[in-house]
């Protein structure tokens, strides 16, 4: 009896010096972990007790959660410091060509024809730096959720046709006519203000980047209103398409040095919110976005 309780007590406090070994290797795999940003290391789950297996596998999802935080505030970082650049950027192309027309308005040589030209495109420059603020105040109010959508019901068919109709002039000027395919009738719940920057946006692009036929279609699919814009836009390439609603991706950011790609991230946004899908797709040189309401 003696020795059995010998061999118990022995056995037990081989029990206890091998578990305080194990735990004395895992806080230092711990330590050793948790002081260094970029490891996606995990601890082993090679130990005796069923109890500390079970607490290892509850830290290796705290040090997951731990690297995914990392990865995320790396890309966050990323992102704010590509945002930087690329709004010193845009705003430095227009001011400096501002800069130099202004100063050409200060020659006594121009004509009035020159001082006319020169005037008018100061006043595009101008108008271009205000629209880029205003993206920017709106991407920045949309990404941080803020600002309440007023839902109402509205006739998006009506609504539709009315937007294009107030572009009549814009479309002339580029010596191009829609092809509209507005079904009638269509109802959907949305906030009228999120609703026209959208459309805005969608047709502002299409004048900017469309270099062909243009068409806005409306239609109902399977219960659910389908508004789709669609243009010519042989400049882009297979690997432009997915990126296209990032911010500040262009894919002419390089040849024209005047496009902040901001439009289409602030109706992916708006989509969104709104509790709509918004798709891009781009085959036979013809770009189309889609919007589906729910």
């Amino acid at each position: 009896m003696v020795y059995l309780l010998g061999a118990i007590i022995v056995m037990l406090l081989g029990w206890i010096i091998l578990i305080k070994k194990q735990l004395r290797t895992t806080s230092t795999k711990i330590k050793d972990i948790a002081t260094r940003r970029d490891s996606n290391e995990q601890l082993t789950m090679d130990v005796a007790s069923p109890e500390i297996r079970q607490l290892l596998l509850h830290v290796n999802e705290l040090l997951e959660a731990k690297s995914k935080t990392e990865r995320q505030f790396q890309s966050l970082n990323k992102e704010l410091r590509e945002t930087i650049e690329n709004v010193s950027h845009d705003l430095r192309t227009p001011l400096t060509s501002l800069s130099g027309y202004l100063q050409l308005m200060e020659r006594d040589t121009l004509t009035s024809e020159e001082r006319e030209k020169y005037s008018l495109i100061i006043k595009n420059k101008i108008q271009t730096l205000t629209e880029l603020v205003e993206n920017f105040f709106v991407l920045s109010k949309l990404s941080n959720e803020e600002g309440k959508l007023r839902l109402e019901s509205m006739n998006l068919s009506d609504f539709i046709t009315e937007s294009v109709a107030s572009y009549y002039e814009d479309f002339s000027r580029k010596g191009i006519t829609p092809e509209l395919l507005i079904a009638a009738g269509i109802e959907v719940n949305a906030d009228r203000k999120a609703l026209q920057r959208m459309v805005d946006n969608f047709i502002s692009n299409m004048l900017k980047h469309g270099d062909g036929p243009m068409s806005i279609a409306l239609t109902k699919q399977n219960g659910k209103a389908v508004l789709a814009f669609s243009n010519r836009a042989s400049q882009l390439t297979e690997a432009d398409v997915p990126r296209l609603i990032e911010r500040f991706y262009t894919a002419d950011r390089v040849r024209s040095g005047n496009n902040t790609g901001l439009g289409l991230a602030i109706i992916d946004l708006l989509t969104k919110r709104l509790g709509a899908s918004f798709t891009v797709k781009w085959r036979d040189e013809i770009l189309m976005f889609t919007v589906i309401f729910k």
